[in-house]
């Protein structure tokens, strides 16, 4: 292998006269009448032009070689133009030796030196090959213009020196080097303005052109594709796009976005319009088209420019809500095409505008009786993990996240879409830091003490370096790499004293350290091939440098003025070195102090400030607040300091985040749900902020009612399955244990708040139906009371009450000898029919068979007790005889569906045929099925991280 630039230029001016011989040589043997053409003066002057650039030769003997010319007078022709003195790009040659002489001459021989009547069309098809995100075919050319076949063949055959063009009009065509495009759109080299080629003029016609195709031809189910499946499922997918899809259209539907690159020439009525109808009608079938194509990310990327670019207005505000039900809804979309329908559109909130303009293309085969959400949740997306750790990369593309353990997952930072696992055999990863250009990524673990630097493309592990002199005080503080990504710096803390050590990836070897003096600020960065960090002493900030592989103490860059002695002891946060902003925290207050200005940008209360960061611009300042509930604050940047954005109540989990490089998302983590929100968005709260406890749903033996509690809540709502409304909401006085509704009546069991002996059933009578609806109710309107009388004098653990509301089923634990008990009560008078011992302890899970028959009562552990109901024929004494234990629980038990429905690992709600009915959204998951409650075709998801239970009614 060699480089061109570096070979002799004899060497380069041999082989190029040695190509136009042979070319010419071609060109004779197919000609006639060139015998002793062309003349060694010609061929002299043809290399002395060419100037040692083969792209020259190349495109001479193309233009030459015109099947509708004769070639020496395309040779003359080109010999007797004027040669141009303007620059060549990056190309060192003299002034009347380039190659925009050559393009000017075959584009002047192509169209005409002075005729303006079709230069309009000659622009646009030039500029769709220039500026096409992918290279087109003529055809494709001819349907996204609207121009006639003949026309954009003759105008690309016409200039086939310049182009890869082929006879198939299907085949895409391209510029032959890159030198073409960069010549015709640059006005100081293409000089003639008949050709030249303006990027922000010539992408909005593109634009115009996709979304008018898109708005002609999109329609539902384009490929035909049967219901339910997802797309792996379809065997002939790729055929089905290719026959129903066009390549105008999937180009389309894929890059419009794209040509919407300046926010000043595409916010013109055209667009505008065509972008809003688009919206407006043919949303959810480009959604359609991009999951068949395999291309789902490209709408995330779309909206987010549409929202970007124009002004506000109401395509801005349908663009938003688009963008939250692809994000919201991604999974399903990228995975299953007829499931947009299926799942997306159904679950979307009920005043989404998605949802009024395309819900009657829906096509649900589960109705969400109860549960479904107004509005979007402020979070564009939640999932169901937890995380540790998270790094962002510096391009923004992707997020990686560490579990407590060795488990690395690399996230779309979008759409928080696994796209890589790294794991490590052991231990723990603390700290995620990636490399300039995103390829590595850096993990600090412990037991054992490591850096491990990955390679993201290859997901393969590079280097594992133990760090020096490292004991169980010590703990590193900060990492950046190199720019080149060689070397990685490491600033480590051990008993308040501070050290800088380097090392190199590809060596696995430890370089140097220097001892640092004062405490370090904010995390350590990378400026050019150098280190620098920042540290706080005395009454100063100070900057300072040092190279990766320097022996050298690190040379101070700047000291700027801290503040005086009045906040002594102040806790430094974050620290943002461009602009020499430190954010600390001092007496239950948050501080930003600009060194550079020697002023306050914030000063405000706040307890416990932790997870401080700046966005990059520093126009955002983020923080957790450790008070209780747990906050989030989001401040953004004002003329006169910092003011308040946004502030976002996380409930009781402790959560950390982490602000994107351009300020414009945060992500959430830390314990379960792992969320991301957008800093432009006007956030209140995040989903989980009611999780106070799992919920509690028990449905009537005919399936038309749903008596519903939170657990440690004191109310009970009773839904009518029917329309999904409230029948009655109940206040029953006390901490609810366990409820059933059937026909007219609700039962209610439960227990004062203190005290033993106190636990009692409640009956009240259920307004009619059809009159009355969210009646309310309190225990003074109960039509029956009776205390339980629990012979152990413990408390309860759990209740169940009889399909029949007859009998109560009542676990105990002995306050004195900690034992349990399974007691069965009479629901009108309280007494206890019948007690029986538990073999095992633990939390207790129990339930009535539907007959009534027999009580099951789980352990935490899986182990199962069975106990069927018998009563004496004769004397009429009512037993509990103990069936054999069993680890697995009946398909008759309410964690179970009775008619073979199931919930996959990754969300499908299956029926018993195999068909996938309903996607359900990662917040709506739990892997605990005892978080669910079946009931005949109707299932309640309960787990503690939902604002309300939700409540689906299945069709198969």
């Amino acid at each position: 292998m060699f480089v061109l630039h570096e070979v002799e230029s004899s060497q380069v001016g041999s082989d190029i006269r040695l190509f136009f011989k042979q070319g010419f040589v071609e060109l004779t043997r197919r000609r006639h009448e060139l015998d002793g053409w062309p003349t060694k003066e010609q061929l002299d002057l043809l290399c002395e032009r060419a100037a040692g650039l083969f792209v020259y030769a190349v495109a001479t003997v193309k233009f030459i070689d015109n099947r509708n010319n004769d070639p020496k007078e395309q040779l003359d022709r080109l010999l007797r133009s004027p040669e141009s003195s303007a620059r060549e790009g990056k190309a060192k040659l003299k002034p009347n030796k380039t190659l925009d002489s050559l393009y000017l001459v075959i584009l002047q021989e192509a169209f005409g030196d002075d005729d303006t009547e079709d230069d309009h069309e000659t622009r646009s098809v030039l500029s769709t090959v220039i500026l096409a995100v992918t290279p087109l075919s003529p055809s494709t050319i001819t349907t996204l213009l609207g121009f006639g076949a003949k026309e954009v063949s003759l105008r690309l055959s016409s200039i086939h020196s310049l182009l890869i063009l082929q006879d198939d009009i299907n085949f895409p065509v391209r510029p032959f080097h890159k030198s073409f495009p960069d010549f015709i759109v640059d006005p100081a080299r293409c000089t003639n303005r008949r050709f030249h080629v303006s990027p922000p003029n010539h992408h909005p016609e593109l634009l115009i052109g996709c979304l008018n195709l898109m708005n002609r031809t999109l329609e539902k189910n384009m490929c035909k594709l049967p219901d339910a499946v997802t797309n792996s499922e379809v065997p002939d997918l790729r055929e089905r796009t290719k026959r129903y899809i066009s390549p105008a259209l999937q180009y389309a539907c894929k890059s419009w976005h794209k040509h919407l690159v300046d926010e000043h020439t595409t916010r013109t009525p055209e667009i505008t319009s065509a972008l809003h109808w688009f919206l407006e009608n043919k949303f959810v079938f480009w959604l359609e088209v991009l999951s068949v194509l395999g291309a789902a990310r490209e709408a995330v990327d779309a909206l987010d420019v549409v929202i970007k670019r124009l002004e506000a207005s109401p395509t801005v505000e349908l663009a938003n809500d688009c963008f939250r039900f692809v994000t919201g809804s991604f999974e399903v979309i990228e995975e299953s095409a007829p499931h947009i329908y299926h799942s997306a559109l159904p679950l979307s909130p009920r005043k989404s505008m998605v949802r009024k303009l395309y819900g009657r293309h829906a096509n649900p085969m589960a109705r969400i009786v109860h549960g479904l959400p107004d509005s979007w949740d402020p979070a564009i997306v939640t999932m169901q993990y937890s995380c540790r750790d998270a790094a962002w990369s510096p391009c923004g593309r992707f997020i990686a996240t560490s579990d407590r353990g060795s488990r690395i997952e690399i996230l779309d930072s979008a759409t928080l879409k696994r796209h890589t696992i790294l794991e490590f055999p052991e231990g723990e990863t603390l700290e995620l830091v990636f490399s300039p250009d995103a390829r590595l990524l850096m993990s600090y673990i412990t037991d054992p003490t490591k850096y491990i630097t990955w390679d993201l493309q290859t997901g393969v592990m590079v280097s594992a370096i133990s760090p020096e002199q490292w004991d169980s005080d010590t703990w590193c503080y900060s990492v950046t790499y190199s720019a080149c990504g060689t070397m990685f710096g490491a600033v480590i803390c051990r008993l308040g004293t501070f050290t800088i050590s380097t090392y190199n990836v590809h060596s696995d070897t430890y370089t140097y350290s220097h001892s640092v003096r004062g405490q370090v600020v904010g995390d350590v960065w990378t400026h050019g091939e150098c280190l620098r960090f920042a540290t706080m002493k005395s009454r100063s900030i100070t900057t300072w440098e040092i190279g990766f592989a320097s022996r050298n103490p690190p040379i101070e860059i700047e000291s700027l003025p801290l503040l005086d002695n009045s906040l002594h002891g102040l806790y430094p946060r974050a620290f943002h070195p461009t602009l020499s902003r430190l954010a600390f925290s001092h007496s239950k207050r948050i501080f930003v102090w600009d060194a550079r200005h020697s002023k306050f940008l914030l000063n405000e209360d706040s307890e416990s400030p932790f997870g401080t960061s700046f966005s990059s611009d520093g126009r955002f300042l983020a923080y957790v607040c450790q008070s209780k509930p747990i906050k989030i604050y989001l401040w953004k940047e004002s003329p006169t300091g910092y003011i308040l954005h946004w502030e976002v109540d996380c409930g009781i989990a402790e959560h950390c985040l982490l602000m994107s490089p351009n300020g414009e998302s945060i992500l959430v983590f830390g314990s379960t749900p792992t969320q991301l929100s957008r800093t432009m968005d006007s956030v209140t709260s995040f989903s989980h902020k009611q999780a106070q406890g799992t919920f509690n749903v028990e449905f009537s033996p005919d399936e038309t009612l749903a008596s519903v509690v939170r657990l440690g809540n004191n109310t009970i709502t009773v839904l009518d399955l029917k329309s999904g409304n409230p029948l009655s909401v109940i206040d029953p006085g006390m901490r609810v244990r366990g409820q059933r509704a059937a026909r007219n009546i609700v039962v209610v069991a439960g227990c004062e708040e203190v005290g033993i002996g106190d636990e009692k059933v409640v009956t009240w009578n259920l307004p009619a139906r059809d009159h009355v609806l969210n009646a309310k109710a309190s225990v003074n309107d109960g039509i029956r009371t009776a205390m339980i009388a629990c012979p152990e004098m413990g408390r309860l653990q759990s209740v169940s009450i009889s399909p029949d509301l007859y009998s109560i089923a009542v676990v105990e634990r002995n306050t004195f000898s900690r034992s349990y008990s399974l007691h069965l009560h009479d629901v009108p008078t309280g007494r206890c029919l019948a007690s029986v011992p538990i073999r095992w302890g633990g939390f207790w899970r129990l339930w009535f068979t539907s007959d009534g028959c027999q009580v099951w009562c789980i352990a935490n552990d899986g182990k199962a007790n069975r106990f069927i109901i018998v009563e004496d024929s004769e004397s009429g004494v009512i037993k509990l005889k103990d069936l054999e234990p069993t680890n697995q629980p009946p398909s008759t038990s309410p964690w179970l569906s009775s008619r073979g429905y199931q919930i996959t690992g990754d969300g499908w709600i299956v029926g018993s045929s195999g068909k996938r009915l309903l996607w359900l959204p990662p917040f709506w998951r739990s892997s605990d099925t005892t978080h669910r409650r079946w009931s005949g075709r109707f299932l309640a998801l309960l787990h503690r991280q939902l604002p309300e239970v939700v409540i689906l009614e299945l069709e198969e």
